[in-house]
Formats: C-alpha cells, structure tokens, sequence
C-alpha cells in the first residue's frame, strides 16, 4: 500500500480542519461572501478526500480478501 496516499489523506484532513475554523469565524464576523466561498471549497477537498478514503479502502480490503 502506498504510504504517500495516507500522508494525502491526513493533509487533506487537516486542511479540512483549517477550512473549518476559518468558515466559523467567517460566520462570526458575518463575512457572507468568504463563507460561501469556504464552504465551496470545503465541499470540494472533502470530495476529494472520500475518493481518495475509498481507494484506501477498497485495497485494504482487497489485500486482506488475498
């Protein structure tokens, strides 16, 4: 298994986390115009990361059925 798609994985994960707190306090400040525009890209990179998560999956489960 590739070691360089779970280092993908947890970097997408914690930019996620980044996006997140940004997007709370766009809505604190009442920023609308950045709120969406974090919110497009968090739907994005959290695109992102469930087809990479499912990749992950899918062999892990592949190699274990082997």
């Amino acid at each position: 298994m590739d070691s360089s798609e779970w280092t993908e994985l947890a970097k997408i994960t914690a930019r996620l986390d980044e996006l997140r707190k940004l997007l709370d306090a766009a809505e604190d400040a009442n920023q609308i115009a950045a709120f969406y525009a974090l919110e497009a890209v968090i739907t994005e990179l959290e695109a992102t990361r469930d087809r990479l998560l499912r990749g992950l999956v899918d062999r892990v489960v592949d190699q274990a059925a082997a």
